[in-house]
């Protein structure tokens, strides 16, 4: 198929269709003799583009393929195959030994490459291998054409370019240079973490949850976690209304390690259902239910004066996807009670928050929405029914608790009043420990004494 006879005497490329690199090698044949002066020649630099297994660029009537400005890897005998340049050589050609043997580090140096293409051709665990060598880590990235993602062929991809921490980020929108191949009806685009991380921020801000999700799954590595972690983080500094639901789907499509590794352990806690303390921030108060039943067997919602751990300040999020969003009832764990608000207002459009034994009306259920202000995780908890942020009352009562209430005014708005910080219940957790413990000891008891009576009877 391939001789160094045919080669030889094969005409020289076209470099009125591609753009002469001036690389020195592009004629020679892969021999070990040469004493190789590697791309790219200046120091710091990087080469923009390698087409792994590319001919250049080919206008054929089945359709358009290559490139006519970058570097190409290929086979140190290929020719290009099709188009008006067939049977030429391949122009800027960078030669390897053979399919099997894809080595050009002797051309290219490590790390030095903005954007690897490369088009149909298979690729195997040596191909996968220098194109992962070749790709820089901070600003590269590599498009594949032509190629399902479930194939043997990214999947090769996968595995290399993880190690530079590059990933698939689906349905990515490739730069206008990389587009117009009509012979390919697919692509697939590897991001390195710096690109990446601006698509997941923009796709959280658009409410894409599914491809974040997607997206996100794939970062299974520390820095990628990591990475993950910085996009929440401006998440929340900007005030997205979108990451509970970014969380929510994500940990139930079994994105629980991302979870752990890359979001607030409040958020955890919120989405997870765990018992916690709900304190305001202005008034430094803890949500509790009144002592005392109405004639509904309602309780009152208040902030207390000084309690902030017992299990009387004991809540728990019970997440429910509605619209298109998660929203949650908050169950107080003391009384087993739902919050909602009341049907009534009083003279400002506020309304009363209350506990109920029931959970099944609108009201119950609560957007809840964590942002980042002067470096503390805060939270809105605004009703479904009535966009009312939760705040307490500015007076106090005997006691020197203030009732709860819903907001009559703007929800996100910059008021103090209606942030909250949630953390885990102590004592909930101490007591349930305690509770675990003696029961097992009760039944290690019981399993003793019915050996010893067994073994005397």
């Amino acid at each position: 198929m391939h001789s160094i006879s045919g080669w030889k005497l094969a005409r020289r490329p076209n470099y009125v269709t591609n753009t002469d690199k001036d690389y020195p090698y592009s004629e020679c044949p892969f021999l070990g003799e040469y004493h190789l002066k590697k791309l790219p020649p200046s120091l710091n630099a990087l080469i923009e583009h390698v087409d792994y297994w590319g001919e250049g660029r080919i206008v054929h009537q089945h359709g358009i393929s290559g490139f006519s400005d970058c570097y190409n890897v290929n086979h140190t005998y290929q020719l290009v195959s099709n188009g008006p340049d067939k049977n030429r050589k391949i122009p800027n050609r960078i030669p390897v030994v053979n399919y099997t043997n894809c080595d050009t580090s002797g051309y290219i140096k490590d790390n030095s490459v903005k954007t690897v293409t490369i088009m149909g051709a298979p690729i195997n665990n040596s191909c996968a291998e220098d194109i992962a060598r070749m790709v820089n880590s901070d600003q590269g990235k590599v498009v594949a054409y032509g190629f399902e993602t479930n194939s043997a062929a990214i999947r090769n991809l996968i595995r290399e370019l993880k190690k530079k921490d590059l990933f698939l980020c689906p349905r990515y929108t490739l730069p206008s240079e990389l587009q117009g191949l009509s012979l390919f009806n697919s692509d697939l685009t590897f991001l390195n973490l710096s690109m990446l991380k601006d698509q997941l921020y923009n796709y959280v801000a658009e409410a894409a949850y599914d491809i974040a999700v997607e997206i996100t799954k794939t970062m299974d590595t520390e820095n990628g976690y990591e990475a993950i972690n910085k996009v929440v983080t401006k998440l929340l500094g900007a005030g997205s209304t979108n990451v509970m639901t970014y969380a929510y789907k994500l940990l139930n499509s079994g994105g629980d390690e991302v979870i752990r590794k890359s979001f607030p352990d409040a958020i955890q806690l919120v989405l997870k259902g765990e018992v916690v303390t709900i304190v305001n921030k202005q008034y430094q108060q803890a949500l509790k239910l009144d002592a005392n039943v109405d004639s509904y067997n309602d309780r009152l919602a208040w902030g207390d004066k000084s309690d902030k751990t017992s299990r009387r300040v004991s809540w728990k999020f019970n997440p429910i996807w509605e619209n298109d969003k998660v929203v949650f009832k908050i169950n107080n764990m003391d009384c087993n009670m739902f919050l909602k608000l009341d049907a009534n207002t009083d003279s400002l459009g506020d309304r009363k928050s209350w506990g109920s034994t029931n959970d099944n009306e609108i009201n119950h259920e609560y957007y809840v929405e964590p942002s980042m202000k002067d470096g503390t995780l805060v939270f809105r908890i605004i009703n479904y029914q009535y966009n009312q942020a939760l705040k307490l009352d500015a007076n106090v009562d005997s006691y020197g608790d203030r009732l709860l209430w819903g907001h009559n005014g703007d929800p996100h708005g910059a008021n103090s009043a209606l942030d909250w910080i949630i953390a885990a219940n102590k004592t909930w957790e101490r007591d349930t420990v305690g509770i675990l413990l003696a029961a097992f000891a009760c039944y290690y008891i019981g399993t003793s004494e019915s050996s010893t009576s067994s073994s005397l009877s």
